[in-house]
């Protein structure tokens, strides 16, 4: 019993002082470029001439440009099988039951232990964490800190909602197709382009103004079972917008008004990518779904 308490402890102060180390090196600079900041190149500006595969929508349906987007990109293979299993685990666990009793506990002790997005409390408790049973959740973070310590939930989310959405969905709504395909996975892109090119053949152009980003929240993180990737994580947010959109021949407005503003739900699977030869780390939009709108009031 001693001897495995000793080891115990052992293994626990190496994982502080390894903490320590880092946090004294963080100021330092790093090896690897976290690439999640995107910006315009020239080769982006070039017309996309790829083939895409357009969603024929009935006309009879009376579907406003919008609309018609939603229908096009509601399909959203890897998003929908996450957040499927991710609902049929919290029914089958029985913590829909239990719910109440952990919203009463204290957040601040949850963030202390359970949930810290700190790396250097999370170093510590994984000594913990390796002798329990782990959720994929944890599983998950724990793989994307191999390649970067200083890895957090809470600092990703922040520069992708000040860096990578913004530039993201202007491209997006701009129809700059090829701005967009080194962000993307293949067949979110396939999608996308298709998405772009069925405006185009309509004839309009939505208002491309983002206004702002707000309400993001991560909806999940896992580890990539199927491909045996880098965990996804999921991302929702609300882009406020104006709806407004416009014959592309004359700039005649036909579907809402220029202060028409609406919040936008999107759902936004990333992943990242480690480009060994060039010792970068390389996040990508996987999928990518639209939810609709609400007014904005």
């Amino acid at each position: 019993f001693l001897r495995k308490a000793a080891d115990k402890w052992s293994s626990f102060t190496g994982e502080v002082s390894t903490a320590w180390q880092e946090l004294m090196r963080s100021g330092q600079p790093k090896d690897i470029n976290k690439k999640i900041r995107p910006s315009e190149t020239e080769e982006g500006n070039i017309p996309y001439t790829g083939t895409v595969d357009i969603m024929v929508i009935d006309p009879s349906e009376n579907l406003t440009a919008w609309e018609r987007m939603q229908k096009r990109l509601t399909e959203a293979p890897i998003i929908q099988d996450i957040l499927q299993k991710s609902n049929e685990i919290y029914e089958k666990s029985g913590a829909h039951k239990v719910k109440q009793k952990v919203d009463d506990l204290s957040d601040d002790a949850r963030e202390a232990w359970e949930t810290s997005q700190n790396p250097w409390v999370y170093r510590v408790s994984s000594v913990y964490d390796t002798l329990t049973a782990e959720s994929e959740f944890t599983v998950a973070v724990r793989q994307l800190r191999e390649l970067d310590p200083e890895f957090t939930l809470e600092d990703w989310k922040e520069d992708v909602v000040e860096h990578t959405l913004p530039l993201i969905m202007s491209w997006f709504l701009e129809g700059k197709i090829n701005q967009l395909k080194p962000w993307m996975g293949e067949a979110v892109f396939t999608r996308i382009a298709a998405e772009i090119t069925a405006r185009k053949q309509e004839g309009v152009q939505i208002d491309t103004h983002v206004l702002a980003i707000m309400n993001s929240e991560i909806l999940a993180c896992e580890p990539d079972i199927v491909n045996k990737g880098s965990p996804i994580i999921l991302l929702h947010f609300m882009c406020q917008q104006i709806n407004c959109v416009r014959k592309k021949e004359d700039g005649t407005v036909v579907e809402g008004a220029e202060d028409d503003i609406r919040a936008n739900s999107y759902v936004a699977a990333f992943q990242r990518e480690y480009n060994e030869e060039k010792g970068e780390l390389n996040w990508k939009i996987v999928d990518f779904r639209f939810n609709g709108a609400i007014a904005y009031l």
